[in-house]
Order: structure tokens, then sequence, then C-alpha cells
């Protein structure tokens, strides 16, 4: 997988995962999780590779570890 469809595929599994959770709101997520809304925006359609700080905000907001959130991310591009 090229590295550009890589990040996009990840970035939507933030997002699906986002959303799964009841936080359909990007901009009040990130808000709350002290995320630039432009910079989860950009995680989330792959424009972006996330900074390890921003995943653990992300894993934090959503209620769960690193790793659990990573292996969500997994399952889903596997798919």
């Amino acid at each position: 997988m090229l590295e550009k469809e890589f990040c996009k595929s990840v970035g939507g599994a933030i997002r699906n995962l986002r959303i799964e959770r009841g936080f359909s709101n990007l901009t009040e997520f990130a808000l709350r999780n002290n995320i630039p809304s432009s910079t989860l925006s950009r995680i989330e359609i792959g424009e972006n590779e996330a900074q390890l700080h921003n995943l653990k905000k992300i894993s934090d907001g959503l209620g769960l570890s690193l790793a659990a959130m990573f292996q969500h991310i997994e399952q889903t591009i596997a798919k």
C-alpha cells in the first residue's frame, strides 16, 4: 500500500471510530481533546500523518488505549 493510501485508510478508520463512538462533530471532539480541528480534519482525510501525541489525545478522547485504537485501525484496514 502506498504511503498516501495508507494515511487515507488510517484517517478514515479514525473518523469512523470517532463517529461510531458517538462523536459526530469533529470540531467539538477536537476542542474537547485539545487538538486543533484543522489538524484532526487533515489526519482523518489522510493529508497529514498523525503525530504520536495527537494519536494519544484521540485515543483518550475515544476512551480507548492506544493499543485498542491501533487494533481497530488494523482490523478496519484489513477489510
